[in-house]
């Protein structure tokens, strides 16, 4: 993996308001940041990113598959009982997920690490 410096736009504050993306900056801290790139080789994506990605969601979809039948499950990972039986429906109906996103740690010579699971 190598990184790369690159020009910011100047009209990215624009361009996010335009957009409706009003926390490109949080506390004066950059959130959105277009100053970097990274290149990678396909070795580093197949091997260290795909696989692991695709290992790592296979592992969340058979947490899913244990917490539909175990509310103990489902409390630890806080989600409110209210949405319990819609997920649990959603779950044996086999409803196509519309969005994930992983968040990754990588060191660059290693598998990715799980940081956390939105989806």
């Amino acid at each position: 993996m190598l990184r790369h410096n690159v020009p910011v736009r100047r009209d990215l504050d624009q361009i996010a308001a335009n957009n409706g993306f009003d926390f490109h900056i949080i506390d004066n801290e950059i959130y959105w940041d277009e100053s970097r790139a990274y290149r990678f080789t396909l070795r580093q994506i197949e091997e260290q990113i795909e696989k692991p990605t695709a290992e790592l969601h296979q592992m969340c979809l058979e947490v899913v598959d244990r917490a539909v039948k175990d509310e103990e499950i489902l409390t630890q990972l806080a989600i409110p009982p209210l949405y319990w039986d819609v997920i649990a429906e959603s779950w044996r109906a086999r409803d196509p997920s519309l969005y994930g996103r992983m968040d990754f740690a990588w060191c660059g010579n290693a598998p990715v690490k799980l940081l956390e699971y939105n989806a």
